[in-house]
């Protein structure tokens, strides 16, 4: 158990050291000061989240699986209200994991609105990662534990001197997002943690990679 959560712990640290990195190189971006390029136009096909009571990623209606619909356990968010019975170690440390990760994505992307303005498609995906967290706060209150607060600001997450930079970083994110959920749903979980694992993981494979991944074609 110990060294499963060193390999998690260790692969969220990589990925985000990872998106500095590749940033710099991917797409045709440079952290060298410049204008932004104009951000891309994009419509729900291409991955942006248009309407928040609207998608069908997950158990009910709502984007990304978060919206208003009739969940698998019955509040249209994968969760489970009133749940009972202590988590294992490995659960609550993927619970961790997993909050942390989602508000280092809403940072970062907050980081990149804040420098380049209200820019697609950070814009709309920023408040996926927002409702993500939510939902991965909720689980631990449904468990009776407190909702761990962000150990992320705009102040210790990466900034990027161009818009493709961050284009490229933020697909490196979500690559890096989706392996850490495919660990984490090689696990024992229960059901109500599984499901909005894999309601997340889906929303960042189907919807934030491919928005990210056009924004980097459109901005070279």
């Amino acid at each position: 158990m110990k060294v499963r959560k060193n390999v998690m712990k260790t692969h969220l640290q990589l990925a985000l050291l990872a998106v500095v990195a590749i940033a710099a190189m991917a797409c045709g971006g440079s952290d060298t000061a410049g204008s932004p390029a104009a951000p891309a136009t994009l419509d729900t096909a291409g991955g942006t989240i248009a309407d928040p009571n609207t998608g069908t990623n997950g158990n009910g209606p709502g984007n990304d699986g978060n919206g208003p619909g009739p969940g698998t356990c019955g509040d249209g968010d994968g969760t489970c209200t009133g749940s009972s019975g202590a988590l294992s170690d490995e659960v609550l440390d993927a619970m961790n994991l997993s909050i942390q990760d989602e508000y280092h994505a809403e940072f970062v992307y907050a980081r990149v609105m804040a420098d380049f303005g209200n820019v697609q498609p950070f814009a709309n995906i920023i408040n996926a990662e927002q409702r993500h967290s939510e939902v991965v706060g909720k689980l631990f209150t449904n468990h009776d534990l407190p909702v761990p607060a962000s150990e992320w600001n705009l102040g210790n997450v990466p900034s990027f001197g161009t818009l493709p930079a961050a284009c490229a970083a933020a697909v490196e994110a979500e690559i890096a997002n989706i392996a850490l959920y495919d660990e984490f749903l090689t696990m024992d979980l229960p059901q109500d943690v599984r499901n909005v694992f894999t309601n997340i993981r889906a929303a960042s494979l189907e919807k934030h990679l491919p928005a990210f991944e056009a924004c980097c074609l459109c901005n070279q």
